[in-house]
């Protein structure tokens, strides 16, 4: 045990001191063969090869990195802006909402059930909902003991003539004697 431990000890020495698990992110072109044997300026050759090789790769990594960085900065832009295009429909929904929720407690607060028989019953209502008012009014009438009839119409007060919000209910009822 204690032999296969020293072995492997050596092993990682020796693969270490080698250096062949290099940390330099720079890959160094081998000369060929030919230039070893050659006269001093072939060799001047290579060596401003390899600065040339090392410089061009450079730019060329340098473009493609600012070319990353400006795309990457178009995404994020139209990502911010779709996001800000959410969030305004989203506010215009949750209006919306508040409006209609405003004309439906307006017309909740008009009572048209207790009209006599033969008679006319009026009723008005205000209505808010989260900085939204609404106005409603209503008319009834029952022919019969029985029968009763009512319509009621509501708007919102403090919107823009576009962003306004109407409503309007029809509704009869009938007593049964179960």
């Amino acid at each position: 045990m204690k032999n296969k431990l020293f072995n492997i000890l050596l092993y990682i020495f020796l693969l270490n001191s080698i250096n062949i698990f290099s940390l330099d992110n720079d890959i160094k072109e081998i000369e060929p063969i030919e230039s070893i044997y050659s006269d001093e300026n072939s060799s001047v050759s290579v060596e401003n090869n390899e600065k040339t090789i090392s410089e061009n790769s450079y730019q060329e990594n340098y473009k493609s990195k600012n070319s990353n960085i400006i795309s990457t900065n178009k995404d994020l832009k139209t990502n911010k802006k779709e996001e800000d295009d959410r969030e305004d429909k989203f506010e215009e929904i949750t209006d919306r909402t508040n409006r209609i929720t405003a004309l439906g407690s307006a017309m909740g607060a008009v009572d048209l059930s207790k009209t006599p028989a033969n008679k006319f019953r009026v009723g008005a209502g205000i209505g808010h909902s989260a900085k939204n008012q609404a106005v409603a009014v209503g008319i009834g009438y029952a022919p019969t003991e029985r029968l009763r009839l009512n319509t009621k119409i509501s708007t919102t007060t403090n919107s823009t003539k576009s962003n306004r919000s109407n409503g309007i209910s029809i509704g009869a009822s009938y007593d049964l004697d179960w």
